[in-house]
């Protein structure tokens, strides 16, 4: 059963917000020439995964998660805090570790939602690992894609959007 209340929301938000300032440790602004690139990154991201996350479940490869829930996860983890995360570590951290701060963050993330909300409750993960802990841990790992799809995703749009930072 899930559990979205004010006060669990008010508690995700919170550990979102002490993330964010994690996050922002290092890189504590965005340039101004880059901002499009970060309001481009981070909307095509909330966005795509907003609807994958309902069409996955609608095929029974991810647990439903309440709209409140799968908008928070989206639109201020993913689309925010993993957004400025990746313009901050982009340029300096290699992709495997880039990957690996993306896969854990994704881990713990999950884990509290699962604790606070009741929601990434599923008992296998696209039906080759079973068990709630490979479901969660797969798309742990699935999130450590972030960083490769973002970096060829912004070669491939900046030949055609003027204006994106592309490294």
């Amino acid at each position: 059963m899930y559990r979205i209340t004010l006060l669990t929301v008010g508690a995700v938000l919170a550990f979102y917000g002490a993330l964010f300032v994690l996050i922002r440790m290092i890189r504590p602004r965005i340039a101004h020439e880059e901002r499009k690139t970060l309001y481009l990154v981070g909307g095509t991201w909330a966005v795509s995964v907003f609807v994958a996350n309902y069409l996955l479940a609608r095929a029974d490869l991810m647990s439903f998660m309440p709209w409140t829930a799968n908008f928070m996860h989206t639109f201020l983890w993913i689309g925010v805090c993993l957004s400025w995360l990746y313009l901050g570590v982009r340029e300096d951290h290699s992709m495997a570790a880039q990957m690996l701060v993306f896969s854990v963050l994704s881990l713990v993330v999950k884990q509290l939602e699962h604790a606070v909300f009741g929601t990434w409750e599923h008992g296998h993960f696209f039906r080759v690992f079973q068990g709630n802990a490979a479901y969660v841990l797969g798309w742990s790992l699935a999130d450590g894609l972030y960083p490769p799809i973002t970096l060829f995703g912004l070669r491939l749009l900046g030949r055609f959007v003027p204006g994106l930072i592309v490294v």
